[in-house]
């Protein structure tokens, strides 16, 4: 039996308080000591259940056991996406930490998906005052490569604000402007221990390291989190993911996404993809592939994205109607 949906419980809720009150003026024994304090009984318990539900959206997880059958139907077409294919995922609902997925801990070649939390790891030093993003870097020699970017094109001795250098190597993936920052930063290994402190392990086989699904949902939970404080910093690096290459990969219509890719066809196929998804409750999507830049892998993600969208809103109608249960708003 398909459960009821509840799209704004607490209007509802002040709807009912609202309603009672005209009647409490209207009526003769609105004075009365007695029903007064019937009223205030009645509005304590209305406010102690509107924090109780507000408090089971916030902190609790809809166990899967609570799930309707079409909540489970929707989990398995995503499921099954991924039955016979090379390609591992993992979802995350960012505010309740639900997660699900396929070979979650299973690595693969990073590629460009590492120079995330480089990125990362460089704007919250310059939070801290210990970089200075308007600092003028050189494109010199030593940092020549190719693959993707836009650098290249330019010649060796140009000059570049070091913020531009963190715009470029998320939104255009750029692998000098990645060479010029890791030496900002110290090395790959400051990244690696930034990272470590957070809880998490950044596994370097060369300046790009390995990535499991759940690695990849760290990266954008942290993000999130970071996107929430409001600091300018943060929302230029949510505005150039947002902006990031290849995101028809992964843009499934209106929702917005900020995503970093990573391809390294020629060593195998990799493709991967972590992703940040605005729905109404965010929600974090790492897929990692050996399938190409394909219209298979096209297809695999562009599917996941979409139905990952319908699954999230359906889990939080879901929710919404588990937690006003449990909180008593509707008996």
């Amino acid at each position: 039996m398909k459960k009821r949906r509840i799209k704004k419980p607490l209007i509802f809720l002040l709807l009912i308080i609202l309603g009672f009150t005209f009647y409490l003026f209207n009526n003769d024994s609105f004075l009365s000591d007695k029903f007064g304090k019937t009223f205030d009984v009645a509005l304590d318990n209305i406010v102690k259940s509107t924090k109780s539900y507000k408090k089971c959206m916030e902190n609790e997880v809809l166990s899967e056991e609570n799930f309707s059958d079409s909540l489970k139907k929707k989990q398995d077409e995503i499921m099954d996406l991924y039955k016979n294919v090379n390609a591992n995922f993992m979802y995350t609902d960012l505010e309740s930490g639900y997660s699900f997925g396929k070979g979650t801990l299973n690595e693969v070649y990073a590629a460009s998906v590492t120079k995330l939390p480089a990125v990362f790891y460089a704007y919250k030093l310059a939070d801290d005052g210990k970089l200075d993003l308007n600092k003028e870097v050189t494109y010199l020699a030593k940092y020549k490569v190719g693959g993707s970017g836009i650098i290249q094109k330019d010649n060796i001795g140009s000059k570049y604000k070091l913020s531009i250098i963190l715009e470029y190597t998320i939104k255009y993936s750029d692998n000098i402007g990645y060479n010029i920052l890791l030496d900002e930063l110290g090395g790959r290994g400051k990244v690696k221990d930034y990272w470590a402190s957070l809880g998490y392990e950044i596994k370097y086989s060369d300046n790009f390291g390995n990535l499991s699904p759940e690695l990849g949902n760290g990266y954008i939970k942290e993000v999130y989190k970071y996107y929430l404080t409001g600091k300018d910093n943060a929302k230029k690096l949510i505005n150039d993911m947002k902006e990031s290459d290849n995101l028809e990969y992964v843009k499934s219509g209106d929702v917005e996404v900020a995503h970093k890719y990573g391809e390294y066809v020629e060593g195998g196929g990799y493709y991967n993809d972590v992703s940040l998804n605005f729905t109404e409750h965010p929600f974090a999507l790492s897929i990692t592939s050996t399938l190409g830049l394909t219209d298979k892998m096209k297809n695999l993600f562009l599917n996941t994205h979409s139905l990952s969208i319908s699954f999230n809103n359906m889990y939080y109608e879901e929710k919404a109607n588990y937690c006003a249960k449990k909180s008593h708003i509707f008996g």
